[in-house]
């Protein structure tokens, strides 16, 4: 069964292993999904317990979402399972945390208005416990010429000696969640499950809310029709039928491995291209009896909807669902396949066990079954040939309902589980060698999954800490616990070892003994856990994948898991804010679309902005990391020193530091960036956070009107209700959310240097000369906001969402030369406590500039030129007496990497001049010191 990812969802669970369920205040979208993978202007969301009394079917009464409903042109909100209701108590037997689907909603709306942004405005509220695309999931084949007779894959499966133990029953029932079937089909009638509970008459006599639902139902056009539809390569759910139950041993056509075992057909399209119900599919199938539920179907859109489901269906309903991997060659995570409590096939050839061209791989697979040249049933009553991963799930589901037909007392978990250790190793093939470990235990075999017992270990759900941020730089240790659970017979002497192949880890204890743990038991690790040291060299967004080995006597098994360590971006939680600064110029996020990062997180209480970078340039080029004229992310930067964390800080709580340049823009400017962060912890100084960039013209040509600012498209609360401001005595861009109780959040320059701000209306309108929404956002436009002034946005009622820049230029930066820019990110409750939070990172910044720990009267009038360095520094600075005085520059590990000099000297102006030559590129501090105190100043080298 499923080992959990670390990257999927949190797994429901009564675990003593798990903290109190936390719900997310902002959504990221995966950045490799595209609008084919999910409904336009489509949400949908979960409204936590404490609300119930407010939701209808067709309604929900909370003032705060009505607001939005009322902005983005709400047209339909309806309950997805209008029939559900919450579980009478909260876990089964076995200590599993039942799914609610009663208060899960699906919402569309009109408005013009990005879906992320509404998704955003939804979690704001605080009253969902998530919101999310409705995604779309597509079938997992290929279509392959006909090879008439030929069903290889039966003797493959070991079906026939598989059937000599149990032919199955017909009271296991395996739920086709598909495009239909073909219900006269001389090889899939007999198997067809009749719903004799409410014949056609017009009636609900069942009364289950669907009428007339005698074998099957059209969930897509809500009706009892569930054939498939007569368009191209409609023929899926009909194949995918007989792959899992065509009727066996009645002189007909071809046979299927779930021989007397019925199936459900459960139609979820309109076309077999557009899947639109497939989850509410599977939730019907469980709904209606089905033990095994089959999804020959997936995408890249994985949400908590789609496990809500699954967790229904497995735990709630005790359904096994069985899922097909993908059809992309890939080990990227494809949905459903990589949730939690799925059993997930890939596929092989059917003559020779090796991975299927075409067939996913990766830790997520369980299990592999034939799908290539699948001869089954179609439409209209044929036989024909498919191939896919599309095929070998449901030839997986047929072996799991004969299983659950012969060990009537397993659970759906347990069953799952049967199939998964009793398969046939096929890792010693040539053809596998690259996919090791990647293919699940093997290849099933239906003989074996009825006669063979043994033990089922799993570690789920897992948790990596390093007692700190939980961030993995090198140099780290990991510590890593999980629930452990016998599905099976049970252990005697069991033990878990933790192993990875990879260079950039170390295993500093990788035992665990755990000893008897019996049948359906629990128990974690939290007393013992794996310790993992992270190597100094482990690159940038290093994937560590580790092997646990399972061991009980002759019970050995394996499990894999990923973790990423060494991301190119810190984590800055230690005030009110809590943000992200990165390696390349992004600020708050370090990938597209809301990934890899916390945002600009105020109270907790979710993300106020959606995407935020540096910018700066000339008429001619603009360099950043921000949306451009394509609508997708413009990567001008390149980091050329990882971002470094120094906490606690040394010039504030918490310091940053690192360097990237403008080589990825097409049209570079040859500029190289050193930028610094700077954090407080303690009030008053706890709502903002500093941001400091240090430009040097290293390219080949004049720098005539530069100019540099950081640009945020903030999206306070309900981002349609946001108005853009400025104030110019205190030199800061701000927006808030005209909601009651809205926030405020905006950037003040904190440089000497002049003010320029731009408030941009993004709608489709667009004002003030640029428009962001028709035609993307283009350099020139860029280049504007930049230079030119716009005081204000949001127009004259509630607002709409909006774009701030804070800039300052323009700069004529001759070649060598460079100059130093900072900015202050602020949020606060109201206007007057962001200007307040302004004036104070005002206060910080101008002591961090102008000297800090200066605890001598002694050391005054401190000049450094030039400042950044090359190869030499020129130091110059006025004593007021007679003293002994030491120079020495420290890295900002604090490691002294020259002592420059240690004399006595007498009073007045000192100038002194040194080699620099021999430090590396980066930041340091210049510490003039004497018996009674000692001045600290910032140090660029940059050669």
């Amino acid at each position: 069964m499923k080992r959990i990812i670390i990257a999927l969802l949190i797994l429901v669970s009564a675990s003593t292993i798990q903290a109190e369920k936390k719900f997310p205040t902002s959504f990221r979208m995966q950045p490799d999904l595209t609008t084919r993978d999910y409904l336009a202007k489509t949400v949908v969301l979960k409204v936590k317990d404490t609300y119930r009394q407010a939701c209808s079917t067709n309604a929900i009464e909370l003032q705060k979402l009505q607001g939005i409903f009322q902005s983005i042109g709400v047209t339909s909100v309806k309950k997805i399972f209008p029939n559900h209701q919450p579980p009478a108590t909260p876990y089964n037997d076995y200590g599993f945390k039942y799914a609610d689907l009663s208060l899960i909603y699906q919402l569309e709306y009109t408005a013009d208005v990005n879906l992320v942004k509404v998704i955003n405005s939804l979690l704001h509220t605080g009253l969902l416990e998530y919101a999310e695309p409705k995604y779309i999931p597509y079938l997992s084949y290929n279509p392959n010429d006909p090879q008439t007779g030929s069903q290889t894959f039966l003797t493959r499966i070991n079906a026939y000696a598989g059937w000599d133990v149990w032919k199955g029953d017909t009271n296991t029932v395996i739920g086709i969640v598909d495009t239909g079937s073909d219900l006269d089909h001389p090889d899939l009638l007999p198997n067809l499950k009749i719903n004799y509970n409410d014949p056609i008459n017009g009636i609900d006599d069942d009364n289950d809310g669907y009428i007339d639902n005698y074998n099957g139902w059209d969930l897509a056009e809500n009706d009892n029709d569930a054939t498939v539809p007569t368009c191209n390569n409609c023929e899926h759910g009909s194949h995918v039928s007989g792959c899992a139950a065509a009727a066996t041993d009645n002189n007909i056509g071809v046979a299927g491995p779930g021989f007397f075992c019925k199936f459900l057909p459960v139609k979820i399209a309109i076309t077999a291209g557009t899947l639109t119900v497939p989850y509410e599919g599977i939730t019907y199938a469980a709904d209606h009896g089905c033990q095994i539920i089959n999804c020959s179907w997936g995408g890249g859109g994985g949400g908590v909807f789609g496990q809500d489901v699954i967790d229904y269906a497995t735990i709630n309903k005790n359904a096994l669902v069985v899922v097909a991997a993908g059809n992309n060659n890939s080990s990227a995570l494809f949905y459903p396949a990589a949730y939690n409590y799925v059993l997930c096939v890939a596929a092989t050839n059917s003559n020779n066990d090796v991975k299927a061209s075409f067939s996913n791989y990766g830790t997520y697979i369980d299990v592999c079954a034939p799908g290539n040249g699948i001869f089954t049933t179609v439409y209209n009553d044929s036989y024909t040939s498919l191939s896919g991963t599309s095929m070998a799930s449901p030839i997986t589901a047929g072996v799991a309902a004969i299983v659950k037909s012969y060990f009537p007392s397993y659970n759906a978990l347990q069953v799952g589980e049967q199939v998964r250790i009793t398969t046939d190793n096929i890792y010693g093939l040539t053809g596998n060698s690259a996919y090791q470990d990647k293919l699940g235990s093997g290849r099933i075999n239906m003989l074996n999954a009825l006669t063979l017992t043994g033990e089922s270990v799993r570690m789920n759900p897992i948790v990596f800490s390093d007692h700190g941020d939980d961030i993995f730089l090198p140099g780290d240790t990991m510590f890593i616990t999980g629930d452990i659970t016998q599905f099976l017979d049970p252990a005697t002497s069991l033990n878990l070892t933790l192993t990875s192949t990879s260079p950039y880890v170390t295993i500093v204890d990788g035992y665990t003994f755990v000893g008897a743990l019996g049948t359906m038991a629990t128990t974690n690790n939290l007393g013992d856990p794996f310790i993992v040291k992270i190597a100094a060299n482990a690159p940038l967004n290093t994937v560590i994948t580790f092997k646990l080995l399972i061991n009980d006597g002759s019970y050995n098994d394996f499990q894999l898991f990923n973790k990423t360590v060494n991301v190119d971006y810190v984590d800055i939680t230690i005030n009110d804010v809590w943000t992200s600064n990165t390696s390349k110029g992004s600020i708050c996020y370090n990938g597209d679309n809301q990934s890899e990062g916390l945002g600009f997180d105020f109270l907790n209480e979710g993300t106020l902005t959606y995407e935020c970078s540096f910018m700066t340039g000339i008429a001619t080029s603009v360099s950043d990391n921000f949306r451009g004229a394509s609508g997708f992310i413009d990567h001008d930067f390149q980091s050329q020193s990882k971002i470094v964390k120094v906490d606690p800080g040394i010039l504030s709580d918490f310091d940053t530091y690192g360097q990237f340049d403008d080589s990825n823009n097409p049209t570079a400017l040859g500029l190289t960036i050193n930028h610094r962060s700077y954090s407080w912890a303690a009030p008053p100084n706890t709502k903002f956070h500093i941001f400091e960039y240090t430009l040097i013209n290293n390219g080949n040509n004049v720098l005539s009107n530069l100019y540099a600012g950081i640009i945020n498209d903030w999206d306070i609360q309900n981002a349609s209700n946001n108005k853009a401001a400025e104030d110019l005595l205190n030199r800061l861009g701000y927006v808030w959310s005209t909601d009651v109780n809205g926030y405020y959040a905006g950037t003040r320059l904190l440089t000497p240097t002049p003010f320029q701000h731009y408030a941009i209306d993004n709608n489709s309108t667009g004002s003030g000369g640029v428009n962001v929404v028709n035609g993307g956002f283009s350099g020139t436009e860029k280049y504007t906001v930049l230079s030119t002034n716009r005081p204000t946005a949001g127009g004259t009622g509630t607002g709409n969402d909006v774009f701030d820049m804070v800039s300052t230029g323009p700069f004529t930066l001759n070649i060598g030369d460079s100059v130093t820019v900072a900015y202050a990110l602020l949020a606060g409750v109201e206007l007057t406590d962001l200007v307040n939070s302004a004036t104070l990172a005002q206060i910080q910044y101008d002591a961090l500039t102008t000297g800090t720990n200066d605890l001598s009267s002694l050391v005054n009038n401190v000049k450094i030129y030039p400042n950044p360095a090359n190869n030499e520094l020129n130091l110059y600075y006025n004593l007021q007496e007679k003293t002994f005085v030491n120079i020495a520059i420290y890295d900002l590990s604090g490691r002294i990497v020259a002592d420059l000099n240690h004399i006595q000297q007498v009073s007045g102006f000192q100038s002194f001049k040194f080699n620099t030559g021999m430090l590396k590129d980066g930041f340091y501090l210049l510490e003039i010191s004497t018996p009674n105190g000692n001045h600290i100043q910032k140090l660029t080298i940059a050669h």
